[in-house]
Parts: C-alpha cells; sequence; structure tokens
C-alpha cells in the first residue's frame, strides 16, 4: 500500500516502456524486472533470505536507466552487493562485478554489504545493521 502512495504521484518514469510480466501478484514491473519493496528492517544475510524464499534475490541495478524506477524511493535499501575481502572489489548475488557504469559506490562506514540511496549511489554498510529492502525477479 506503501507502495501504491509512492509510484502514485506523477514520476517522469514510464512504467510501459517495454513489455514487462507475468510478475509475482503484488510485485511491481519495471524494465523486464519483477520488484517487491519490504518496509521491515532486516540484515543484509536475512533480507537475502527472505528474497531467496521468494525465488527472487536482492536489488540489482543493472544501468542508469533501471535506476529511474528507484528515483521515488526516499529510504535506504539492501542492494544485493558484497564486498570480496581479498581484493575490495564488489560482487553482486549472481557472481558478477560492479561495473563503473552501474553504481558509484560511496564509503561511509566500515562494512562489506550495501545499500542503495538514490543518486546513482551505493553506501558502503554493515552487513548486520537494520534496512529496509527490495526483492526482484528478473523476467527473461
Amino acid at each position: 500500500i506503501i507502495l501504491i502512495a509512492l509510484f502514485n504521484q506523477e514520476a517522469p518514469i514510464s512504467l510501459q516502456e517495454s513489455y514487462c510480466g507475468p510478475c509475482p501478484k503484488n510485485w511491481v514491473c519495471y524494465r523486464n524486472n519483477c520488484y517487491q519493496f519490504f518496509n521491515e528492517s532486516k540484515s543484509w544475510y536475512q533480507s537475502q533470505a527472505s528474497c531467496i524464499s521468494q525465488n527472487s534475490s536482492l536489488l540489482k541495478i543493472y544501468s542508469r536507466e533501471d535506476q529511474d524506477f528507484f528515483k521515488l524511493v526516499k529510504s535506504y535499501h539492501w542492494l544485493g552487493l558484497i564486498q570480496i575481502p581479498e581484493n575490495g572489489s564488489w560482487q553482486w548475488e549472481d557472481g558478477t562485478i560492479l561495473l563503473p557504469n552501474q553504481l558509484t559506490m560511496v564509503e561511509m562506514q566500515n562494512g562489506t554489504c550495501a545499500v542503495y540511496g538514490s543518486s546513482f549511489k551505493g553506501y558502503t554498510e554493515n552487513c548486520l545493521s537494520p534496512n529496509t529492502y527490495i526483492c526482484m525477479q528478473r523476467i527473461v
């Protein structure tokens, strides 16, 4: 219901940009991805487990166009990113490496997980800190 209020406001994005669907009931479709927003705060690991239980993953940003969809989101949400301790690079849950055109990482505190905070930026965060999260399913 909160999601509906967020996206019922006029926004410079089109939800009809490309074919979308089908998504699970109560999920939102945009650019061939299905999204479910959760307002409860959980650790990164708990959030990841919740998404996995719904056959989805934590939010992954594929391009700047994908980020247009999240311009209206006002709080921080877990990303499906984790830092690799050996070399400091960032890796998505699916094993792919974060590319420079996907997101700019900002080091805010000592953490190996990341939250999305708008303005095309991800912020480092302690993985045990509670944050809201977004699950996504890629429509193939």
